[in-house]
């Protein structure tokens, strides 16, 4: 195995495959007594991701449309004939749907293969709490890299806002 500079690795008996840094990182999810509910991968400098998040938040109300007239246990299940069960599978399809779109993956395993999305915590949704973090994740990220961003072109603009560079050179 040979990889070179450019990121291309000829691995014996495969084809060639470019490796390109697309800025993700491996995100483990906690509850709060430290447990590790699942892990999820996120690209924090997505600029579609917050246009996703907005549409998901305003899409919300429609995807627990089904929800309305069920009595949810709170585990999660329903108790109803089979059209209550329909109605809760077609709402977790659609919120499973919309939060993958979300991060472009596998944000609804990680979130809830441990916990059924709609099992009522704290008066919410369990998915309300996790939409809820992963809105105030995406915003501190979002921040901090626009801010490295921002540091790194002050760094080679800063001569020619201050004046001490005129036309690219000292004068």
């Amino acid at each position: 195995m040979a990889e070179n500079k450019n990121n291309v690795t000829n691995l014996p008996g495969q084809a060639l495959e470019i490796v390109v840094d697309d800025g993700s990182v491996e995100v483990p999810i906690r509850n709060k007594q430290g447990d590790t509910l699942g892990v999820f991968y996120f690209r924090p400098t997505d600029m579609g991701m917050i246009d996703r998040y907005n549409q998901l938040a305003g899409d919300f109300e429609k995807i627990t449309a089904p929800l309305e007239n069920l009595d949810i246990n709170p585990d999660g299940s329903v108790d109803g004939d089979q059209a209550a069960e329909a109605a809760m599978q077609e709402a977790e399809q659609n919120l499973y749907a919309a939060c993958d779109k979300l991060f472009g993956g596998n944000m609804a395993e990680a979130f809830f293969g441990k916990m059924h999305p709609f099992s009522p915590v704290g008066g919410r949704f369990y998915c309300e709490n996790a939409l809820e973090a992963v809105g105030q994740y995406i915003s501190r990220q979002f921040a901090r890299e626009v801010k490295k961003v921002n540091s790194r072109e002050e760094k080679y603009t800063h001569g020619y806002k201050t004046g001490k560079h005129k036309y690219g050179k000292r004068h």
